[in-house]
């Protein structure tokens, strides 16, 4: 790759991708807050809000890993662009299933499991881009606008809109949500080609779309197809082979896979625990998630400053503490306002961990292997997600709405602790030297 023809500090490409997330969160933001409201209105069980949830999760688990050896050979700026188009398409789909009054839960889950589909791919190449756009010495600054921006976006100024523009009429939200994405599309289209260093058999046969073989030119294409499949089976070995090999990175999909079951079961049941438990309306349940972008705009924003007061390592266990501790307070006070300072304090704690572990993910993977390598994350973490969701349905089933809430206050804060010392400021720093290493000749 080109690189040094498209990098800048953290102007031009770079700044067309801050808003682009941003466009493309806020419609993200607002069917946060619809999608749910939206089950819950359809079916007051549990296990059917929690289907839509795991629906939505469940892709990462699926189609995280090819997807990111894919994004290895692609051009990472037309994987974005051509997603998000896809993504408008399906979201308008599901704005019209509303508005014709055709959407029962297993059309939302169909449209929820597709959108995130196109989502693996979009979140694959865009984060495996950023490296092309910004010095790795400037990652943290990029993630940390990205994250605050993101925060801003999908948890700030989408959910209460969600909530408001869902009470006037429910196909609205969907509908703005579909303009996000043709929106970010648009945008996308400006930025250079950014295809990733050659990985794998950069020479292996190919059919363009459209094209028309004779006969002889299909076998070949079919032993081709062959290959090509194989090849791709390879580079996501070698890709997870590079991820169980480095103890800090091993720690950190635990973590991460560990954070998303537990938050999940609690988000994919927040909605009745908001309505019944802690007797919210819409509207109200859509703040929720605006305190809890309020954390994140913090988090993002000091998560530097964070690591240089305290280390990288106390950084990245602290907040992790913090994501775990305020569904304690969400347990045992359930009024609103508690709820809403817990939120702004998890959010608080997933912006610093969200800056910090990326930056340091994408300075230790090398570009060839980065896409592979990172979907390997969202795989665990999405996948741990979409288990959280079933489990966090099927407890509160059993045992009432607010056991998963108690569960994930009380197993994380201890998850945090038991990772301290593997995920010291001893650990990071040298993951991030023997990166900057060359290799020996």
């Amino acid at each position: 790759m080109q690189r040094d023809a498209v990098r800048t500090r953290l102007g031009g490409p770079f700044g067309r991708l801050l808003v682009s997330v941003g466009i493309s969160g806020a419609g993200d933001g607002i069917r946060q807050t619809a999608l749910p409201l939206l089950a819950a209105v359809l079916t007051g069980n549990p296990l059917g809000v929690s289907a839509v949830a795991v629906a939505q999760a469940l892709p990462w688990l699926l189609v995280s890993l090819p997807a990111g050896a894919l994004v290895d050979r692609w051009d990472r700026r037309t994987v974005t662009l051509v997603t998000n188009a896809v993504r408008a398409a399906l979201a308008g789909v599901l704005a019209a299933l509303v508005a014709l009054g055709a959407a029962g839960i297993p059309a939302l889950c169909l449209v929820a499991f597709a959108l995130t589909v196109a989502e693996t791919f979009a979140d694959a190449a865009a984060q495996a881009l950023l490296p092309a756009l910004v010095e790795v010495t400037e990652l943290e600054r990029a993630n940390s606008r990205l994250s605050v921006v993101g925060s801003v976006a999908v948890q700030f100024a989408g959910p209460p809109l969600g909530g408001v523009l869902f009470a006037v009429r429910r196909a609205v939200p969907f509908l703005a949500d579909a303009v996000s994405f043709a929106a970010a599309a648009l945008l996308l289209r400006t930025l250079p080609p950014l295809r990733a260093t050659p990985a794998g058999q950069p020479d292996s046969p190919a059919v363009l779309p459209g094209a028309t073989l004779s006969p002889a030119g299909a076998r070949s294409s079919r032993v081709a197809s062959s290959r090509v499949a194989s090849s791709l089976r390879a580079e996501i070995a070698e890709g997870l082979r590079f991820l169980s090999r480095r103890p800090l990175l091993r720690a950190l999909a635990g973590a991460v896979a560990l954070n998303n079951l537990l938050m999940e079961a609690v988000f994919g049941i927040l909605v009745l625990y908001a309505l019944r438990v802690l007797h919210l309306g819409p509207a109200q349940y859509g703040l929720l998630f605006t305190a809890y972008a309020l954390g994140g705009v913090l988090g993002g924003s000091y998560a530097v400053r964070v690591r240089d007061q305290f280390g990288a390592g106390p950084a990245v266990t602290g907040s992790m503490l913090l994501l775990g501790l305020p569904f304690l307070l969400i347990a045992l006070v359930p009024n609103g306002y508690a709820a809403g300072v817990a939120m702004v304090a998890m959010g608080t704690g997933e912006g610093v961990w969200n800056v910090l572990t990326m930056s340091l993910r994408q300075a230790v993977i090398p570009d060839p292997l980065r896409g592979r390598v990172l979907s390997a994350f969202r795989m665990f973490g999405w996948g741990a997600a979409s288990v959280g969701s079933a489990l966090g349905g099927a407890l509160a089933h059993a045992l009432g709405l607010r056991f998963p809430v108690l569960l994930a206050g009380v197993v994380l804060p201890v998850a945090a602790l038991l990772l301290t010392p593997v995920l010291s400021t001893t650990a990071i720093e040298h993951a991030r030297t023997a990166a900057a290493t060359p290799p020996s000749p």
